[in-house]
């Protein structure tokens, strides 16, 4: 009885050992679609790739509240008339909710939900800005990066920033570090998701749009994402007024896209003519009421409440065209 188990069990053994091999050699049938997504020759789709660092929060409604806390008390932190008293409360607030590493959590959380980066992708194919084979790829800024999905396109070539970064592939340095002069005109893309809001003054809003438009190379494009509520809900912004702002830097809006919680926009930077005698009538008159435009909010946004949210243009943010 003995020797019969233990035969049965090397047969046990053999076929087991086959199988697993037989599983490795397997070709596989995975193919990828238009969006560049694997999924399985039969149809269904693979599950996506875990993230290379896993979010250390899980909860939207967790999430969201960090992020109102850490961007009240920052603005409380970066005000030049908050008391004392209230600067202590901002700081005990942020150490409650986990300094700017919670806050990353949290936005790494809400990003992922909101899927920015594939809206990029659809809204670049949509257009005919991806590159075909052999040409080369779209050289990108992502400010404010918080994971590599972008990173993923092979189409798109990544400079990832952030203030701070949580990834070996994110350089950490500050957007307004960057030499604009030295990078004027270089980049194809410019990826900003969530960043925008989160500069402490309208003024410092209006400098980081102009200095992503002489960023751009002409035609390059600039993708926004905001949270609705600055745009709807704020006494100094509206959507009219945003779009008017953005081409004044000489980014027009060319699509957007709204959700209950965000705003998507892509601009395109349009070609600054050779002078100004190359410009009709029309398009001078179009000018100059943009840049009155911008003045008169500019005025107006001073003068409001500065704890919502709003951009302001200095005379050296107008394109000039």
């Amino acid at each position: 009885m003995s020797a019969f188990w233990r035969v049965s069990r090397r047969r046990v053994v053999v076929v087991v050992v086959v199988v697993v091999v037989a599983l490795r050699r397997a070709p596989s049938r995975a193919v990828v679609d238009d969006g560049g997504r694997a999924r399985m020759a039969s149809g269904k789709r693979r599950a996506p790739p875990r993230p290379l660092f896993a979010p250390a929060m899980r909860s939207m409604k967790k999430a969201r509240e960090v992020t109102t806390k850490f961007h009240d008390a920052t603005r409380t932190l970066e005000s030049r008339t908050a008391s004392r008293e209230a600067r202590a409360a901002a700081e005990a607030t942020l150490d409650a909710i986990g300094g700017r590493e919670a806050y990353q959590a949290a936005s790494a959380l809400t990003t992922s939900r909101h899927r920015t980066a594939k809206w990029t992708f659809s809204v670049l194919t949509r257009l005919g800005r991806r590159p075909g084979r052999g040409e080369r790829a779209l050289r990108t800024l992502e400010v404010g990066a918080i994971n590599t999905d972008l990173m993923s396109a092979k189409f798109l070539d990544v400079r990832a920033i952030d203030v701070r970064s949580r990834h070996p592939k994110i350089e950490q340095i500050d957007f307004f570090d960057l030499p604009v002069e030295r990078l004027a005109g270089a980049y194809d893309v410019v990826h900003s998701s969530m960043v925008v809001n989160c500069v402490s003054t309208a003024e410092m809003r209006g400098e980081m749009l102009a200095r992503t438009a002489a960023m751009l190379r002409a035609n390059g494009l600039f993708f926004l994402m905001l949270p609705r509520r600055c745009v709807t809900s704020s006494s100094r912004m509206s959507l009219e007024k945003l779009t008017r702002l953005l081409r004044a830097c000489g980014l027009r809006v060319v699509e957007q896209k709204s959700t209950p919680k965000v705003m998507f926009f892509c601009c395109e930077k349009l070609a600054k003519p050779a002078s100004e005698d190359a410009m009709s009538s029309k398009a001078i008159a179009a000018r100059d009421a943009r840049e009155a435009f911008a003045r008169r909010e500019r005025e107006k946004d001073l003068a409001g409440d500065r704890d919502d949210f709003g951009v302001v243009l200095a005379d050296a943010h107008l394109c000039g065209f």
